[in-house]
């Protein structure tokens, strides 16, 4: 038994175990990140559960009042009534006759003093003007010349005082816009204890009143200009409003107005049907049932608000339980790993947010959430079996935290099996729209079942048929903008990448075909053994061949020391080294690999191939001609670091590289002779233990081996030797 063959055993009882606090930590964060997403979710239209109609919808299920209780209006409705009703009160003016009487005292008073002024006989004409313009009223120079004439004074001013009583009998405003005052054209007019009605045409504004006063000028004294021009500067002075707005009271009959307006619609007593299952939801059903909803919102109790997020936690809880016993019982290396776990954590947000946001936000169909995203992308990226089971536990968790109805579990559970299935042999981009076909179909099938057993009506089914086939390609393009994310954030790889490197015109190839050609054909000739192994026990034949391409690509450091690489006539440059120099240079196209690969940003599966495909195989030219020199010799110090192969993909390729090399030193490649070289470089593998922690069976192990036979066998068949072609000018010619 060698170093790497020995037992691993048990710590002692007496011995501290060390935990790996950053490991659990990060376990621990994502598990309080997903509770935390479930108890933080956003109560959205679907919430109440009665809520998520509206006006036109069908019913899918019979409500009938569990007691008696008032139906209110919309909250909406209510104040758009009440905003009607206030609009409806027009505004209250008040007669304010202060204003009148202090303008016509003050036009009494001018008139008595510009009259004294008329009449006095010893004032010179110019001392008469300055006077009338020092009264108090602003008149220009002619103006002031016409109002020192007695007659003209008296009749000027008789005239105007009446019609200032006029215009302050009907009553002046301020402003006036487009014949409305307040935006009405109506108000209520209040002159001390007496209220009426009134018409805004009956009013005047300042505007109005003074071409008022001009046209009855104009009539009164036809014929003279001067008195015409001194009515009008006189009468803006004097011309003042006298009705002003009681914005308090208008305010408060507005407000009395506004709880005027009923807030109830009616009344429904106890095991009254508010709607029946298959009917169009009308706007009276709507009122009911929103009545219902904010009843009972009242009554709950101030703790009530904590049990719908504790229970989402519950749920969540779970959910998290089940899928993680089932990766630890089942896929103990996927449990392991915290890359897988976020993955898994970050897409049930996707989901859960997604279905929040479409079914709640903006209120569409539960058929539009695109749950089957979720194992597009896992089963991209993994083998179908947590894929699965991840489907169908995302699926009964999505429908209980977003209170999503019954028939959106039975097309999640349908279309993400199916998706599932979908990629798992994802080749061409074609093979996207084959996926989004499909799970259109499976949730069209899920969907058609349900309504069948349903008997809903024709328009409700085409409706929520029409969603499915949405929520496939919304499924599909989700999926397709997740996956390169989910690969750069855990260092996951799926098939399109593989498909990408597994072109032979990338650099990294290119290189290796012109700077090791022997390397680069080696690599090639594997590539087809492990696919066609692969392929033959329902391994991901796709990983195994980009593997081999990429297994041997250290060797681009020192190509001449590898004898693929080394002609014919060149001497091989291992004869010159001791054993350990030999096997120090060989050994160092594993690590000159890893770090060439991460330099091209090789994804993790693919880097896993370079150190897994030797494992700890021993490097039996080297290590036989060092015990020549030196009986002595270790074992382990001619041996690869490994690890040994740890995935299927791994193991084949370990399997295929030694068969092909082993291969090139048949004399004579019969198939006879090709089958058992093949049995025997598996039984030395399997011997030695380099295939105990890959997880192949006996039974795949003699697949692979029936699968690496024929392709052996067309690499290295047999040719006929031709007949040399005679010369001209040889002698058999000429016999």
């Amino acid at each position: 038994m060698t170093v790497q063959d020995a037992p691993v055993l048990p710590a002692l009882p007496d011995r501290a175990r060390h935990l790996r606090w950053g490991y659990l930590s990060v376990r621990l964060l994502l598990v309080v990140l997903v509770l935390a997403l479930a108890a933080l979710l956003p109560a959205g239209r679907q919430s109440g559960g009665r809520l998520r109609y509206r006006e036109g919808d069908i019913a899918r299920e019979r409500v009938v009042a569990p007691y008696d209780f008032r139906v209110e209006k919309d909250e909406a409705e209510l104040r758009r009534e009440q905003l009607q009703a206030a609009a409806a009160v027009p505004p209250v003016l008040v007669v304010d006759a202060r204003v009148s009487a202090a303008m016509q005292q003050r036009l009494a008073v001018f008139q008595e003093k510009a009259l004294e002024v008329a009449l006095s006989a010893d004032v010179k004409p110019a001392d008469r003007v300055r006077a009338m313009r020092s009264l108090g009223v602003p008149l220009t120079e002619p103006s002031a010349l016409a109002l020192s004439a007695p007659g003209r004074a008296r009749r000027v001013l008789r005239e105007l005082g009446g019609w200032l009583n006029d215009l302050y009998a009907a009553g002046v405003v301020a402003e006036k816009r487009g014949g409305t005052v307040l935006g009405y054209r109506a108000i209520s007019l209040r002159e001390g204890d007496a209220e009426t009605p009134r018409t805004v045409s009956l009013l005047y504004d300042r505007r109005e009143a003074l071409a008022l006063v001009a046209q009855r000028a104009r009539v009164a004294f036809p014929d003279d200009p001067r008195s015409r021009q001194l009515v009008a500067e006189l009468a803006g002075p004097f011309l003042q409003p006298n009705v002003v707005a009681d914005r308090a009271e208008t305010e408060w009959r507005r407000v009395q107005a506004q709880g005027a307006v009923p807030a109830l619609l009616g009344f429904v007593k106890k095991d009254e049907l508010i709607v029946d299952a298959n009917q169009k939801m009308t706007r009276e059903a709507l009122g009911r049932l929103r009545s219902l909803e904010n009843l009972e919102a009242a009554r709950r109790e101030p703790l009530d608000r904590f049990y719908p997020p504790l229970t989402r936690v519950l749920l969540m809880l779970l959910f998290i339980a089940a899928f993680m016993t089932y990766l630890r019982m089942e896929l103990p290396g996927v449990y392991g790993d915290n890359a897988m776990l976020a993955m898994f954590a970050l897409l049930t947000a996707v989901v859960l947010g997604g279905a929040r946001f479409l079914a709640g936000t903006l209120g569409l169909p539960v058929m539009a959430v695109p749950l089957a995203a979720a194992p597009l992308v896992t089963a991209s990226v993994l083998e179908k079996r947590p894929a699965i089971v991840f489907t169908l536990l995302l699926a009964v968790v999505t429908a209980s935290l977003g209170d999503l109805r019954a028939p959106f579990t039975a097309m999640a559970v349908m279309g993400g099996v199916t998706a599932v299935y979908s990629v798992v042999r994802l080749r061409h981009r074609w093979h996207f729209a084959v996926a989004m076909l499909v799970i259109a179909l499976a949730n069209s099938f899920a969907i058609l079942t349900w309504h069948l057993g349903q008997q809903l009506r024709p328009e409700v089914l085409a409706q929520d048929l029409a969603w499915g086939g949405a929520n496939a390609a919304l499924s599909v393009a989700l999926a397709f903008v997740l996956l390169p994310v989910v690969e750069r954030l855990f260092g996951l790889t799926s098939d399109i990448t593989l498909l990408e490197l597994s072109d032979l015109n990338r650099p990294l190839l290119k290189r290796l075909q012109l700077e090791a050609p022997g390397t680069y054909h080696h690599s090639m000739v594997v590539g087809s053994l492990a696919e066609r192994a692969a392929e033959a026990i329902g391994a991901n034949s796709l990983l195994a061949r980009v593997s081999a391409y990429y297994h041997d690509i250290g060797k681009l450091a020192k190509p001449e020391y590898y004898n693929e690489n080394i002609p014919p006539h060149v001497r091989n440059p291992h004869e010159k080294l001791t054993p350990n120099m030999s096997t120090l240079v060989v050994r160092s196209h594993l690590g000159e690999g890893l770090e060439l690969a991460r330099r091209e940003h090789l994804p993790r599966a693919v880097r896993a191939a370079i150190p897994e495909h030797h494992g700890t195989m021993v490097m039996a030219y080297f290590y036989a001609k060092a015990l020549e020199a030196d009986p002595g010799a270790r074992r382990e110090d001619f041996s690869y670091p490994g690890p040994r192969p740890r995935s299927k993909e791994t193991a084949i390729l370990m399997l295929a590289d030694g068969v092909e090399g082993a291969s090139r030193a048949l004399s004579e490649p019969t198939p006879s002779r090709i089958r058992g070289l093949v049995t025997r470089q598996i039984e030395e593998r399997v011997q030695q233990g380099q295939l105990d922690e890959c997880g192949l069976t006996l039974q795949e192990l003699a697949r692979i081996r029936e699968a690496f036979i024929p392709v052996l066998t067309a690499t290295f068949h047999v040719r006929v030797k031709y007949p040399e072609v005679p010369r001209p000018n040889d002698a058999r010619l000429r016999r």
